[in-house]
């Protein structure tokens, strides 16, 4: 655990060397059990979403920096539902960040957080005659969905800082 914190403070002295106007600094959410860098201080808000047919309220944090929108955000389900509700769940919320720039998956791959199951993907797609692009991951961790993503014009993609990012998330222990 100690070995994987000390590489991701290195990889983000790396970032914040590239991207002198970002200020990496880890963020820590106690009610969601989770920890992230993120480029800032983040606002929060919550939301009621309906996902895979569940209504539940996504409690989201974000930050706007350098073109781009960081944001990670979490949601409790209902307890039961197995793997197969878990599936659903990370493809839905998937299927949501796309349609928020009227895109199409370009990547898509599996990830693990921890012993949780997740997905890892990349879309791009078009809003008011813009390119945009979205890199973001979905875990479920029992009855709790986690999503992370970045967002933004195609022309501001940094690659090394949704990498960042998308790789920073870690659970916190109860």
């Amino acid at each position: 655990m100690r070995t994987r914190r000390a590489l991701i403070i290195v990889f983000a002295a790396i970032a914040a060397a590239c991207s002198p106007a970002l200020d990496w600094r880890e963020f820590s959410w106690r009610e969601g059990g989770f920890a992230v860098l993120l480029p800032g201080k983040p606002r929060s808000e919550s939301r009621p979403l309906v996902i895979d047919g569940v209504e539940v309220t996504m409690r989201m944090f974000s930050v706007r920096a350098e073109g781009l929108a960081f944001g990670v955000g979490y949601a409790d389900f209902p307890p039961g539902g197995g793997a197969e509700a878990q599936a659903r769940r990370i493809a839905a919320t998937r299927d949501a960040l796309v349609a928020n720039i009227d895109g199409r998956l370009t990547a898509q791959g599996d990830v693990a957080l921890e012993r949780h199951r997740g997905i890892d993907f990349r879309a791009t797609g078009r809003v008011r005659d813009t390119d945009y692009f979205v890199a973001g991951r979905v875990y479920a961790a029992g009855d709790r969905l986690y999503q992370l993503a970045v967002v933004g014009r195609a022309d501001a993609a940094t690659t090394a800082d949704a990498e960042l990012f998308l790789g920073s998330l870690r659970l916190l222990p109860p």
